[in-house]
């Protein structure tokens, strides 16, 4: 009964190798959530690229050949922000 009275209600609405995203990269490092509509992952091999999951369309990730540290969508407009490594002569 315990579970009848918890705050949060779990619920799995995708599952990330479904939709072609390689286990290796299902990381805190390389995976990022910005509230409940979009997942960025981050793949490193065999090319870089950003996959954007779009919770209202989970079945169509889109994958853009882009390199990155790091990336996270703006919940509220299709805007990604990604950061890169700098370097300093």
């Amino acid at each position: 009964m315990a579970a009848a009275n918890a705050p949060i209600t779990m619920k799995e609405a995708l599952t990330l190798p479904s939709i072609g995203i390689n286990t290796q990269f299902i990381t805190f490092t390389h995976v990022t959530m910005e509230s409940d509509k979009y997942i960025c992952v981050r793949e490193t091999s065999p090319q870089n690229s950003v996959v954007i999951i779009d919770m209202t369309m989970p079945n169509q990730p889109l994958r853009r050949p882009i390199t990155a540290d790091s990336a996270l969508m703006n919940p509220n407009s299709r805007i990604l922000a990604l950061k890169g490594k700098t370097r300093f002569s």
